[in-house]
This record gives C-alpha cells, sequence and structure tokens, in this order.
C-alpha cells in the first residue's frame, strides 16, 4: 500500500522550515553585530599579512589587527591615554595598508614580505613574550589597553584625495611639528608645521650633550673630513646659518664645509635638529629641543591632547 503525498501540504512545510532558518540566521546576525557595535569594532575581516621579523630573521603571517597590536605597544608607552593610543593605532594601520599587496601598496620586500620590524625600515613591533618581559604584573591591564585601542578603531585609516597618506610620527616635536619637505624628499599637503603644546613636561622634550672641545673637534672631522675643525679656533669655524620655521636648524657651516641640521644630528647623534651650541672655555654643549624628526603626528603632542579631552 503506498502514501499518498499532499503536495500543497508539503510545500507549506518547506516554506516555514525555510522562514524558522532565515529567522533563526537573521537573529544570530543581529546578536553579532550588536556585539561589536557595542564594542565600537566595524564590520570587517581582519586581513592576513607577512611581517619579516629581523631580530628572529623569520617570517611570519598574522591578522593585520593583531599585528598591529604589537606595533602600537612597541611605538608609544602603555601608559598614554587611551584616546593618544587610539591615534597611534590608525597611524601605524595606515603604514601598514599603504604597504601592503592586498591594497596595491609598495610593500618593504625584507624576506619577500609587506612589512618588517627595524623600525629603521618599517615600524617597530613586539611579540607578547616581548611585552610580557618589558610589562611585568602589569602585562594584562596594559595588553588589553592597547587592544582596546587597536580594535576600537578597526579598520580605520588616514587617506588624502582617495588613497592612504605616508602616515608619519616621532616622539616629541618641542612644541611645533615640521613640515615634509625639510626631512624627507616631498613636500606633502597633510604633513604640515602646527603647533603641538603641552610637551613641555615631557621626558624628551629638552635634551643636553657635552663634549670637551677637543673630542667635539675629533668627532666632527671624523664625520665631516672637509671640516678641518681647530679645538682652540671653534667659535670661528662652527655657525649656524639657517633655521625652518619650526625653529629646527636648516643648515650650519663646521670649519670648510657646510651640512644639513639632519646631517649633522645623524653624525653626533642628537635628540633632534633642533638645537643650540655653546662653547665654552673647556668644553663644547649642544642643547636640544624635541625627539625625533618631527614629521606628522608628535606622540606626547597627541597624549597631551588626550589629556585635555581630545578625542
Amino acid at each position: 500500500m503506498g502514501y499518498r503525498i499532499d503536495i500543497k501540504r508539503l510545500i507549506i512545510y518547506i516554506l516555514i522550515a525555510i522562514l524558522l532558518i532565515l529567522v533563526i540566521r537573521g537573529c544570530v546576525a543581529a546578536n553579532r553585530q550588536k556585539k561589536q557595535r557595542e564594542e565600537n569594532l566595524p564590520l570587517t575581516s581582519d586581513f592576513i599579512l607577512k611581517v619579516y621579523d629581523h631580530k628572529a630573521d623569520s617570517v611570519r603571517s598574522m591578522p593585520l589587527e593583531e599585528y598591529l597590536i604589537g606595533v602600537t605597544a612597541a611605538e608609544m608607552p602603555a601608559s598614554f591615554e587611551p584616546e593618544a593610543l587610539k591615534a597611534q593605532a590608525v597611524a601605524a594601520r595606515t603604514f601598514t595598508v599603504r604597504r601592503m599587496v592586498a591594497f596595491g601598496g609598495k610593500p618593504c620586500g625584507k624576506g619577500g614580505c609587506d612589512v618588517c620590524t627595524d623600525s629603521s625600515c618599517c615600524q617597530a613591533w613586539e611579540s607578547d613574550a616581548a611585552m610580557e618581559k618589558n610589562w611585568g604584573k602589569n602585562h594584562d591591564k596594559y595588553y588589553e589597553k592597547v587592544r582596546s585601542a587597536v580594535y576600537g578603531t578597526r579598520g580605520m585609516i588616514a587617506i588624502y584625495d582617495s588613497e592612504p597618506i605616508e602616515a608619519m610620527y616621532h616622539s616629541t616635536s618641542g612644541g611645533r611639528t615640521e613640515d615634509s619637505e625639510n626631512v624627507y624628499s616631498s613636500a606633502l599637503p597633510y604633513l604640515r608645521s602646527v603647533e603641538s603644546p603641552g610637551e613641555e613636561n615631557a621626558p624628551y622634550y629638552a635634551g643636553e650633550e657635552n663634549y670637551s672641545r677637543k673630542n667635539f673637534a675629533k668627532l666632527v672631522n671624523k664625520n665631516f673630513p672637509k671640516a678641518d675643525l681647530s679645538a682652540r679656533k671653534l667659535e670661528d669655524q662652527v655657525k649656524i646659518l639657517s633655521r625652518y620655521n619650526s625653529g629646527r636648524v636648516a643648515e650650519l657651516k663646521i670649519g670648510k664645509t657646510t651640512v644639513t641640521g639632519r646631517e649633522f644630528r645623524g653624525a653626533l647623534e642628537l635628540q633632534s635638529t633642533n638645537f643650540d651650541i655653546i662653547f665654552r672655555k673647556d668644553d663644547v654643549k649642544i642643547k636640544t629641543i624635541g625627539f625625533g624628526h618631527g614629521v606628522g603626528l608628535s606622540q606626547l603632542g597627541a597624549n597631551a591632547m588626550a589629556k585635555e579631552g581630545a578625542s
């Protein structure tokens, strides 16, 4: 004996089942979206990038946002204000995206990777083990603070003319940032010199280096052989010729040659190019203001703004 199939009833059952599936899936998606909104996370997926670890001489593959936790932890003190850490995360993400092959960027290329962990080339980066070592008993608190800054800005980058900007940042501007062309090769409209107040109490706002007259002349001559400085005639041989509007030294005369402030800073390993040279009877004192190249985001300036309530 066979069974009669009620086609009409079967179709109704199938439609009800489909409807229930759609409702359940909709509820799951809605809960996911609600959770992400509560965590302030945009609905984006993590992109995988290749990172060359220059210390371990190895290649790592990791999600973009997880990589940025290591960058933010390495580039800015975790004790800084949450909003300053968010600004750092956006700058670091923008720098990275501009170099990712997945976004049509120009990669670092070391080890065949998008970026490397050498701060002189790309951005500094720390593993969780390094964070534990650096932060000690504060590890859990600081890690969550940095992670919140990264995921709280997830997917956010800075753009100009529909392209990711060349995101530059430094420790301390000394009160005013620098125009990009005074440090690098090109003038970028979004990297203009601006005031950066509130840095006066920063650890590296002011610096000082002292040399004997003999050692100063020896060090300069070693780096700039054409200078031919004499320890007894430094006052007549060394002179700052020009400064940029930011106060940083553009050019200076050293004996028989002229060099840029950047070249002089690099040779003597000074904190910044905003310096004054003071000659005394037995020694030479160089006073600096600020720390770093001065272009783009001043990290101490960002922290000062965050303390004043800036987002």
